[in-house]
C-alpha cells in the first residue's frame, strides 16, 4: 500500500494512458491498468473523456486535477506532435483532500492576485473580431480611452458592452486603479441608494455601526461601470447626475459630500432618447451620458467573426475541458453562419460550451450543438376553449409567451427577455408574479 506523499516530494505515479490527435485512447501502461484495476484491452480505442472526466486543466503549468474511475488524480500533461501523455502522479490516498486542492490552487495565484485588486481583466486584443465593423468601434474606443470623458456604450444583449467598458479602462490613465462593475438592473431599488452612494452610521435599520463606502467610493481614481444603466431608479438618477456635475457624491444618511475622481461608463441595450420622452429617464442626466456614444455591432452585423469567434471559444473550452477540438465540420459551419444570433457572442458562446460538453473526437459537428433554424413551425389547429375575462386572457398569453420564450432559449432568462423584447427586470418579475418554474 502506498504510503501518503508531499506533494513536492512525490516520486512515484500511477501509471499513464497514450491518445492520438483525436482523443483516441492507443496505449495504456501496465501500471495504470493494475493500480485502477482494468484490462487494457478493454479500454484500448475509447475517447479520454471516458477515462478522464476533468474538473479543472491548467495549460500553462500542463496539469489537470480530474477523476479516473471515481478517483481524484491530479495529472501531468505531456504534450507531443501527434500524441497526448497523460501520467496520473497523485491519486486521493496520496494525499488529502485539502492539501490537492490547496495545491491547485496555488497554480493560480498570480490570477487570484490581480482579479482580487478590482482591476480590469479584458483589453482590445482579446476582444475578436476583423470586421470592419467591430474594427471601427475598437479603433474609436481605443481613440477615446486616454480622456477622462463620459462613454456611453450601447448595444444589444450579449454584444460584449462589459468587455469593451474593461479595455478601455485597461488602455485609460486610471488603469493601475479600480475597475468597480455596478449591474444597475440587479440590485433592488430600495437597496440602489445605500449599495451605490454608500451610507452612515445610523441611516437605516440594520446598517453597519461604523457605515459604508458604496461603489462610486470604491472606484476612486478609477472606473465606475453602470451596467444596464436604463433601470436606474429615478430617485438615482437625480443623485448619479450631481455626482457627474459636480465630481462629489453624497452618502445616504450623511450631511456632507466627498469629492471623488472617477471616469464614468455606462451601458444600455435601450434606447435612452425614447425612455427620455416616456419620463422613465432624465433628460439632463441623458445629455451629460451622451458624451461619446459607442453602439457595438450584433452578431449578425459582423457575420464575418462568427467562425473566429467559435474557434477562439473552442480553444477556450479545450484549455478548460482538458480536451483537443480542432476543427468545425462544413453543416456546422453554415449553420453558425445562417443564424441570427439573437443573443449575440453570449449566445455563441453558451452554444459552443454545449457542444464541447458533448463532441466525440476532434471535430465540432452540428449535432454536438443543435442548433434550431431560423423558420416558424406550424402551429397545429387546436380546439378554442371558452373564453374568459380579459385580465384572465392576458395573464394566460403572458404566462404562455414566457414558458415559450423559455423553452426555446433553453432555460436562458436574458435570451428569452431578447425573444419577448422586454427588459431582463421585467421578465424576472413577472416569473415571480406568474410563479413559473
Amino acid at each position: 500500500m502506498k504510503k501518503k506523499l508531499n506533494l513536492i516530494d512525490q516520486t512515484e505515479d500511477w501509471g499513464f494512458i497514450e491518445v492520438d490527435a483525436g482523443g483516441i485512447l492507443i496505449d495504456i501502461s501496465s501500471d495504470f491498468c493494475e493500480n485502477f484495476s482494468i484490462h487494457k484491452k478493454d479500454w484500448l480505442g475509447v475517447y479520454e473523456k471516458e477515462v478522464i472526466k476533468v474538473t479543472y486543466y491548467r495549460k500553462r503549468a500542463k496539469v489537470l486535477f480530474g477523476v479516473v474511475f471515481g478517483y481524484s488524480c491530479l495529472i501531468r500533461v505531456f504534450k507531443m506532435q501527434e500524441h497526448t501523455i497523460y501520467r496520473v502522479i497523485v491519486r486521493q490516498e496520496d494525499v488529502d483532500h485539502y492539501e490537492m486542492v490547496s495545491f491547485m490552487n496555488s497554480l493560480d495565484t498570480s490570477k487570484m492576485k490581480k482579479r482580487s485588486t478590482g482591476q480590469n481583466r479584458y483589453s482590445f486584443e482579446e476582444i475578436i473580431g476583423e470586421g470592419s465593423a467591430i474594427e471601427h468601434i475598437k479603433e474609436l474606443a481605443a481613440r477615446i480611452a486616454t480622456s477622462n470623458s463620459t462613454v456611453l456604450l450601447t448595444g444589444e444583449s450579449g454584444t460584449g458592452k462589459e468587455l469593451f467598458a474593461q479595455a478601455i479602462h485597461g488602455l485609460s490613465t486610471r488603469k493601475n486603479n479600480p475597475f468597480v462593475a455596478v449591474n444597475c438592473a440587479a440590485i433592488p431599488d430600495e437597496l440602489f441608494e445605500s449599495e451605490v452612494f454608500g451610507y452612515e452610521a445610523g441611516a437605516f435599520s440594520g446598517a453597519k455601526k461604523e457605515g459604508k463606502p458604496g461603489k462610486i467610493e470604491m472606484a476612486q481614481h478609477g472606473t465606475l461601470f453602470l451596467d444596464e444603466i436604463s433601470e436606474l431608479p429615478y430617485q438615482a438618477q437625480g443623485k448619479l447626475l450631481r455626482v457627474l456635475q459636480e465630481r462629489e457624491v453624497e452618502r445616504l444618511g450623511g450631511t456632507g459630500s466627498k469629492n471623488v475622481d472617477i471616469r464614468i461608463i455606462a451601458a444600455t441595450n435601450r434606447d435612452l432618447r425614447t425612455l427620455v420622452q416616456e419620463g422613465k429617464f432624465r433628460q439632463d442626466l441623458f445629455y451629460r451620458l451622451y458624451v461619446f456614444d459607442l453602439k457595438i455591432p450584433s452578431l449578425r452585423q459582423r457575420k464575418e467573426d462568427i467562425i473566429p469567434l467559435a474557434h477562439f471559444f473552442i480553444e477556450y473550452f479545450n484549455e478548460k475541458f482538458g480536451v483537443c477540438v480542432k476543427f468545425i465540420d462544413s453543416k456546422l459551419q453554415e449553420r453558425l453562419l445562417s443564424y441570427e444570433w439573437p443573443g449575440n457572442v453570449r449566445e455563441l458562446k453558451a452554444y459552443i460550451e454545449r457542444g464541447m460538453n458533448l463532441v466525440l473526437g476532434d471535430t465540432l459537428t452540428i449535432d454536438d450543438l443543435n442548433i434550431s433554424p431560423n423558420v416558424s413551425t406550424d402551429v397545429k389547429k387546436s380546439t378554442p376553449t371558452p373564453i374568459q375575462s380579459l385580465e384572465e386572457e392576458v395573464k394566460c398569453t403572458e404566462i404562455n409567451a414566457i414558458q415559450r420564450a423559455l423553452q426555446e432559449a433553453n432555460g436562458d432568462r436574458t435570451l428569452a427577455a431578447q425573444k419577448l423584447k422586454i427588459h431582463l427586470a421585467s421578465l424576472y418579475r413577472k416569473i415571480a408574479k406568474y410563479n413559473l418554474k
